[in-house]
């Protein structure tokens, strides 16, 4: 989850006439960082994808997966051992061929770091969205 916040503290941002700038650069900064997110997550059914959302307020915002399997592709898994839960034996399918077995030994998953690099490109391009939302008042 991403969040993008304007505190501001000290300075009458009405007074200065700076409340709509500054929702501009919420706004252009929210809609980049999900735009970015959804093109790094990982594209294979698209569930993820479409799970991404973006709640925007005037001096807030906040974008991220909802599917709840999001943290476990970010950060990837130790290796483990899986076993039935409401059954004896695991069935799946290998080549063509039905398998049962009472456990398998997964080897883990290797991290996707779709979230992190959507703030590393953010925090790259803030910047240059906020010379462009001042510049334009």
């Amino acid at each position: 989850m991403i969040d993008i916040k304007v505190e501001v503290s000290g300075l009458d941002i009405k007074a200065f006439r700076l409340e709509k700038p500054i929702e501009e650069l919420v706004k252009k900064t929210a809609d980049f960082a999900e735009k970015t997110m959804k093109e790094k997550a990982p594209k294979r059914t698209g569930r993820l994808r479409g799970s991404i959302r973006k709640k925007a307020g005037r001096l807030e915002a906040e974008i991220g997966p909802s599917a709840p399997y999001a943290i476990y592709i970010e950060y990837g898994t130790r290796p483990h051992i899986i076993r039935p839960v409401r059954a004896r034996a695991l069935r799946f399918e290998v080549e063509g061929e039905v398998v049962f077995t009472r456990l398998i030994r997964h080897p883990g998953t290797k991290p996707q770091r779709f979230i992190r690099e959507t703030a590393e490109e953010l925090q790259n391009q803030i910047s240059r969205f906020a010379s462009e939302v001042f510049r334009l008042t």
